[in-house]
């Protein structure tokens, strides 16, 4: 069943929203000490079979939310923001003028909670334009602002949160109903939503420097940032990575894998690619790597415009990487190989790389019908059985 720290969609929301202190963590403390002043719902709609992009539906007023509604939302924004492992600290590559970076620009500047109210729109229209693809599902934009940490520096946030069904229960005179709700959002129990969050700097340049962007994304994991939707983070809110050898590093291992598992149909020279980027990412000792230096190396020639094309497409750098394999520690340790439903088999790259293991698939005789066959050598001696 919906908790109580729950919203729908209301209608009924007074036209003003006190300010409300509250703490959170964050590295460099830009949650400290954090302050709502206003707050609006909107929503945004999935793109129809024409592709045709659906006006959002904008809020008329702001909203009121109780003390107990206010601190569950503001329990909501700092746990998010402050998850090491689904917020990233990102830099602002689109500003000023027809981004997002100048709409909240602009939603900082409104002098009265009613120009606020009419500025917001632009966020939601933006949002419905962002989202391209007819598989991005429609969803509630709440765009809130107010000031944050030490020196009560303006923020702008946007939330787009996907809206779920459920049950809640009520009194009604003595008796308690249990009803069914179709537009529940921000649920305690559900992640699905997306955050972007802009502070300000105390002291504002022509450009977008001295902002702070942070985005959260329920999709992100640790390893492999590129989970977090790309329409959001860089079409809707204008961000990209910061430069990080660590998640560089690991990308290009996510992205190469991807390429390998998608792209190579045969088994042999898939494999011989994902042997080689293990050995590769891990045992290289040269301290920075390049896509044209692991192609020339371990691509096949026939593949190797291909694979190019590809990294290029999903917009790795072309220059120089720092090799740090620290996201990527417990990946590297082991190989795991599943066959059928039941059957795994683990070893360290090292053992796969210099024969230890050998991986050899048999295909069926011509005209037999059977399945093709897996023959496993292993040279080392039998230890125990765990």
């Amino acid at each position: 069943m919906a908790g109580k720290n729950s919203y729908r969609r209301s209608s009924n929301s007074a036209s003003s929203l006190g300010k409300v202190a509250y703490s959170g963590v964050l590295e460099g403390k830009m949650l400290e000490n954090l302050r709502v002043s206003d707050i609006v719902v909107h929503e945004v709609f999935q793109r129809r079979q024409d592709r045709r992009i659906l006006q959002p539906d904008f809020g008329t007023r702001l909203e009121n939310l109780s003390p107990e509604a206010m601190a569950a939302f503001r329990l909501r924004i700092t746990d998010a923001l402050s998850a090491k492992s689904k917020a990233i600290e990102m830099r602002i590559v689109r500003a000023g003028a027809g981004s997002f970076h100048g709409d909240a620009e602009a939603l900082v500047a409104c002098a009265r909670p009613e120009d606020f109210l009419v500025e917001s729109q632009r966020i939601p229209t933006r949002l419905s334009e962002a989202q391209t693809s007819q598989q991005i599902p429609g969803g509630i934009v709440i765009v809130f602002r107010g000031i944050t940490g030490n020196q009560d520096l303006p923020f702008v946030g946007a939330i787009k949160a996907e809206v779920q069904a459920g049950f809640r229960r009520r009194r009604d005179g003595t008796a308690i109903i249990t009803e069914f709700v179709n537009d529940l959002f921000l649920t305690q129990a559900t992640r699905l939503y997306k955050i972007g969050f802009m502070v300000a700097p105390a002291v504002r340049q022509a450009d977008a420097s001295g902002w702070q962007a942070i985005v959260f994304d329920h999709k992100i994991v640790p390893s492999n940032r590129e989970a977090a939707a790309i329409y959001f983070y860089e079409s809707f809110l204008g961000c990209g990575f910061m430069e990080d050898s660590a998640y560089e590093t690991a990308r290009f291992f996510n992205l190469t894998q991807d390429f390998a598992k998608s792209r190579i149909a045969d088994r042999a020279t898939r494999h011989a690619v994902q042997d080689s980027l293990y050995t590769y990412v891990k045992n290289d000792q040269a301290p920075t790597f390049t896509v044209e230096e692991f192609a020339d190396r371990h691509v096949p020639l026939e593949i190797r415009d291909n694979y190019r094309g590809f990294m290029v497409s999903r917009q790795f750098p072309e220059r120089a990487i720092r090799r740090d394999t620290a996201e990527l520690r417990t990946r590297l340790r082991r190989r795991k190989f599943k066959y059928g439903t039941d059957i795994e088999l683990s070893a360290s790259p090292e053992a796969i790389a210099d024969g230890r293991v050998a991986i050899d698939t048999l295909q069926p005789a011509d005209g037999s019908g059977g399945a093709e066959r897996t023959v496993i050598t292993i040279s080392d001696p039998f230890v125990r059985e765990t």
